[in-house]
């Protein structure tokens, strides 16, 4: 804190903003906009190609999954039974588990 804004403070006054630093600030902001707007399309991109390949392989994929669904499912009731039981335990059953954040 320098001392025109200390004495802003105790005088109660906000300090104003050159308009070197609202400049600055705009062309930050308009190019981190840029940047995710970049990043975002490729996301999308990424995205779409993942769908095209999952819904070119999805007859194979179809006969895998139901050739071991049927051996799957008790391992799949057991795993949902056990995550009902730890997200209704809350944070002691966490604890007690390893499972504690922060």
């Amino acid at each position: 804190m320098n001392l025109d804004d200390q004495l802003s403070a105790f005088l109660g006054e906000t300090p104003k903003q050159s308009r070197a630093d609202i400049f600055t600030t705009e062309v930050i902001k308009r190019v981190e906009q840029q940047a995710f707007l970049d990043q975002l399309k490729g996301l999308v991109v990424g995205a779409g190609a993942i769908a095209l390949v999952l819904w070119a392989c999805a007859p194979a994929l179809n006969a895998v999954v139901s050739a071991i669904a049927p051996s799957l499912a008790p391992t799949a009731a057991m795993l949902a039974f056990v995550a009902a039981v730890v997200m209704a335990g809350g944070p002691g059953v966490w604890r007690r588990l390893g499972l504690s954040v922060g």
